[in-house]
């Protein structure tokens, strides 16, 4: 016989609730717990069983005590300045503007600082703002100061061999 023919089954894996919104329709007793589990044994709520006695060495089961309650903590925001810093040093390393580097390096250093103050996040941002400042500020001026020495170098290098031609 299907589960169809016999509607005063109910379906397997659907349940039918009330619109009106009742705690007996929905399964919950009105103490918060499902109506078919009892803060009492079995035995205790429906009187001795042949065959079993009470056992004398537990108490009542207990039931669902009700719903369980999530308590949500509030996330700490994220450091504005530790963003900025991050995009400032980042930007600096990629461009070669040894400014938003050095900018970003300075910005670093104080979002650091709030952070440990405020008990804000960011701080793995502002670490990141502080080493990407570094690298890349470095890194650029290294390139530049060998780039302007090499140029100079090729045009001194120049004046002396046209001036030897004379």
């Amino acid at each position: 016989m299907s589960s169809h023919s016999n509607r005063s089954e109910p379906d397997m894996y659907t349940r039918q609730l009330s619109a009106s919104g009742s705690k007996a329709a929905s399964g919950h007793s009105a103490n918060g717990g499902y109506s078919g589990y009892s803060a009492y044994s079995q035995s205790a709520a429906s009187g001795p069983k042949p065959g079993f006695g009470p056992n004398p060495g537990f108490g009542p089961t207990p039931g669902f005590a009700g719903p369980v309650t999530y308590i949500y903590q509030p996330i700490a925001p994220t450091n504005t300045v530790a963003i900025i810093a991050m995009v400032l040093s980042l930007a600096g390393a990629m461009t070669s503007f040894v400014p938003a580097g050095i900018a970003g390096i300075v910005m670093g250093h104080v979002a650091r600082r709030q952070i440990r103050q405020r008990d804000e996040r960011g701080d793995a941002m502002a670490l990141t703002a502080l080493w990407a400042g570094y690298l890349g500020a470095g890194f650029w001026l290294i390139f530049w100061g060998l780039y302007i020495g090499v140029m100079v170098l090729a045009i001194m290098a120049g004046v002396a061999a046209e001036e030897a031609t004379y």
